[in-house]
């Protein structure tokens, strides 16, 4: 494995950072993150349903003022006004859900992540890169849990190989702890 390895956004991350309505987002320029990323390299942990760093990695970003550098929008429910619902699709070609927001105040970002797929597991099942990188950050989680958990649809697209999704034996512990987890919090309405 390359101690020193080439690492960009994907085309699908730097889409998303740059929307106002995620949830998680980095502030400053892409490669502002992509040097913390490798700052924090040595500290990154397998990704959830991986056992090892050879195909999908979470490299936590440790340091003083994140909140300056990224944003969260998850609100407990119990805290949230107004829930709003819209049919989504995260890229054209990805079966449409329902995504629900709310008013109120986001919980401070206390802890982050960034998730980096590496370019093989973004190549299975007729998947593309996005540039000549052997590591794409692919999402940015940020708020206050030390370790957040995966979404409950993410894991469901990923172990079912839909479109969009990147296979991972996620436990039916893990499922049931995202799903206890984030049936608790919403998304705070974009501004």
């Amino acid at each position: 494995m390359k101690t020193n390895p080439r690492i960009g956004w994907s085309d699908f991350a730097l889409r998303r950072n740059r929307a106002t309505d995620q949830a998680s987002r980095f502030r400053g320029k892409p490669e502002k993150l992509l040097a913390l990323v490798r700052r924090h390299w040595a500290a990154r942990i397998p990704g959830a349903g991986r056992s090892n760093l050879s195909q999908v990695v979470v490299v936590p970003i440790r340091q003083r003022g994140l909140s300056r550098l990224f944003s969260s929008a998850w609100i407990p429910i119990e805290k949230a006004r107004r829930f709003d619902v819209d049919l989504r699709r995260r890229q054209p070609h990805e079966d449409p859900y329902l995504h629900i927001t709310a008013r109120g105040r986001a919980l401070p970002v206390r802890r982050a992540s960034v998730v980096l797929y590496s370019r093989a597991t973004l190549l299975e099942d007729g998947g593309s890169v996005s540039g000549d990188y052997d590591w794409e950050i692919v999402a940015i989680l940020a708020g206050p849990w030390e370790n957040e958990p995966m979404m409950p649809l993410t894991m469901a697209r990923n172990y079912l190989r839909k479109a969009g999704g990147t296979y991972a034996p996620y436990s039916a512990r893990q499922l049931a702890e995202s799903i206890y987890h984030w049936a608790g919090f919403v998304q705070r309405r974009g501004p």
